[in-house]
């Protein structure tokens, strides 16, 4: 075969058109969410006054917080799946997410005196943050790592640790529904440590899995 018609026989055949990454990160949380609830409801349940709480300004802060931090993470996923993606916006977004929590503490710490602050800073369900949330983030995580694996990040790193910012927001808000510890002092500690674990996990991930 000449070289011409080589290259017209390759030009008439289909090139596979991956979906957008968007596509494929709502078609996997699809799944994996749903399963991290099941395994929330099986496990630890929502709190007895789940409907009562939503009168609490300090739990809907909460909710709103890690919401928060989960919108970042998938800002900064979306923009770090490219290979142009440096995601400055999404970690802006994340800054200012955690900004908030402080500000929300400092008031928080106002409010109390110092017995109080204490009690409110350690909560009642510190150990079970720790473990609850990056259980609760390991369907996500891996379905978003998953997704990542079509596109073409330039730094799987970063990419990886978008990765776990988005699926730590949102095991922290399944966690959230559980969790009887409202206080900002006990969400600035406990919360975000084990979203930073699970940030770091993805990193990791990242690292090794989303190399090209």
């Amino acid at each position: 075969m000449r070289t011409d018609d080589l290259i017209d026989a390759l030009s008439r055949d289909p090139v596979p058109v991956m979906p957008p990454v968007g596509t494929l990160l709502l078609r996997g949380l699809a799944v994996a969410l749903p399963i991290a609830a099941a395994l929330m409801l099986a496990t630890i349940g929502v709190r007895d006054d789940l409907a009562e709480s939503w009168n609490d300004g300090w739990f809907v802060v909460k909710l709103a917080l890690v919401a928060f931090l989960a919108v970042a993470g998938w800002r900064a996923v979306r923009i770090s799946a490219t290979p142009q993606g440096r995601a400055p916006l999404a970690l802006a977004l994340a800054a200012g997410a955690l900004l908030a929590v402080v500000l929300a503490g400092v008031t928080d710490i106002g409010m109390l005196g110092l017995q109080d602050w204490r009690d409110r800073l350690v909560g009642e369900n510190a150990v079970y943050c720790l473990i609850s949330i990056p259980l609760l983030s390991l369907a996500p995580l891996a379905a978003i790592v998953h997704a990542l694996r079509e596109s073409a990040p330039s730094n799987p790193t970063l990419a990886g640790a978008s990765a776990g910012l988005l699926a730590g927001g949102l095991g922290a808000v399944l966690y959230g529904l559980h969790c009887t510890d409202d206080s900002p002092l006990f969400l600035g500690v406990w919360y975000l440590s084990a979203i930073a674990v699970v940030t770091l996990a993805g990193a990791l991930a990242g690292r090794r899995w989303l190399r090209w």
